[in-house]
């Protein structure tokens, strides 16, 4: 049984959490509960994390609880096994046999919430507030909003194209589901949901409607495309696009838009 220690934690284990928490963005310290201590980021990164040692003499197992309720979501999917009760006003917990698998959860649980929204959208309405509306300032506008979809997506997809897990940085784009100038609103345009981290020749099949993705995550491919650029796409070692209810709306409408039909060729990895 998995059992958090309900008194202070041991000084030394206080300082390994507190190191924890400062050098994965949660550098506030904001109060100590039940035996859990409360951060919060320094960058207003929204939802704040508590952490606790368990009851074994190394310190173990681990506990980290999440406020933010889209983090504690897709962590609740990608740690399924790990999953605990939360503590009172916190959406999800999760608990550790190892420091390292701790400290790779805080990691993610920040990404994420610095990636989900509205917290992009919220950082570049503050950077473009005293911008107008000339044509000069729009491309302005443009340029710091796609800066900040970018980030999004590299927190959300770590790092990494989630179709061939290619992760050199310069390779991958931020590719818009429904295009920038399509999007109904700046919320939209900034929405992680509209986007996927793409390898670029994936992202250019997709962004010219050559190839998307079914509510399953398999890709679809139009039959024009020749046999050159099916090698290079190599489909069928294609991985599941691992996808939010939020993404398969809006690739719906890419589907629409570029003419996938239902019986469209679909590759499982």
């Amino acid at each position: 049984m998995l059992s958090l220690r309900q008194n202070a934690a041991h000084p030394i284990f206080r300082v390994e959490l507190d190191q924890a928490a400062y050098n994965h963005g949660f550098r506030k310290a904001n109060g100590v509960a039940d035996g859990w201590l409360w951060f919060k980021s320094d960058e207003g990164v929204p939802g704040e994390v508590a952490l606790a040692s368990g009851i074994n003499p190394d310190g173990s197992p681990w506990f980290l609880a999440v406020e933010h309720a889209g983090v504690a979501a897709k962590l609740g999917v990608e740690l399924a096994e790990a999953a605990v009760n939360p503590p009172a006003h916190f959406k999800g917990a999760f608990a550790f046999a190892t420091q390292a698998e701790l400290r790779a959860a805080l990691s993610r649980a920040f990404h994420l919430a610095r990636s989900l929204p509205t917290f992009p959208l919220a950082q570049y309405e503050a950077e473009v507030a005293e911008l107008g509306n000339t044509e000069v300032e729009r491309i302005v506008k443009e340029r710091v909003g796609q800066g900040y979809f970018r980030r999004a997506l590299l927190d959300y997809w770590n790092g990494r194209c989630p179709i061939t897990w290619i992760s050199d940085e310069p390779l991958l784009r931020a590719s818009h589901i429904v295009p920038w100038s399509e999007c109904r609103s700046d919320s939209e345009r900034l929405d992680v949901f509209n986007g996927l981290l793409l390898v670029a020749h994936w992202d250019a099949a997709f962004d010219r409607g050559l190839v998307s993705f079914d509510d399953e995550g398999r890709a679809l491919l139009k039959p024009t495309l020749s046999e050159e650029a099916l090698n290079l796409l190599a489909p069928d070692r294609a991985r599941l696009l691992p996808l939010d209810d939020a993404h398969r709306r809006q690739l719906a409408w890419h589907r629409e838009r570029f003419g996938f039909s239902e019986s469209a060729t679909a590759f499982r990895a």
